[in-house]
């Protein structure tokens, strides 16, 4: 079970902080994805990767992550298995999930949390679905080296 092997501690950000508070949170915390709330309920997720695409239009670092957020947000039920976790990464194309317990967030589950866990035959197939390439019309496999997850 998923509940076995996710992360419960939760660090999250108001939907009104600045960009800049929350880079310094996932760098005080060293994590790169962090749900946002808006009035005690989850509206989305940010990673350190929006962070980086948002830079080149930021007319200010303290402008509001509101604008920056995805809000299309995949989660998984914390009585899910890893497999059912595995089919979700890859259908999505995602390396994080949050977990819910009924309608609260009680978790946040990545590929890397299953990787230190287990030796998922399906594992290599989620990360060549989730890491495939296009590049213009000519597609190309990812190659899967060493990185963060």
């Amino acid at each position: 079970m998923i509940n076995e092997i996710m992360n419960k501690k939760i660090i999250f950000s108001n939907i009104n902080d600045s960009i800049k508070d929350v880079a310094n949170q996932m760098k005080k915390n060293n994590i790169g994805f962090i749900p946002i709330k808006e009035n005690n309920k989850y509206v989305g997720v940010i990673t350190d990767r929006d962070i980086c695409l948002a830079i080149p239009t930021l007319k200010n670092i303290n402008d509001s992550i509101k604008s920056y957020i995805t809000n299309n947000v995949i989660s998984i039920d914390v009585n899910s298995n890893v497999d059912e976790a595995l089919k979700k990464f890859s259908k999505y194309k995602v390396k994080r999930l949050l977990v819910k317990d009924k309608d609260n967030i009680v978790g946040i589950l990545s590929l890397s949390d299953i990787l230190n866990y287990t030796n998922n035959k399906n594992l290599i197939d989620t990360y060549k679905a989730i890491f495939y390439i296009h590049d213009n019309s000519e597609s190309k496999k990812a190659e899967i080296d060493e990185f963060y997850l």
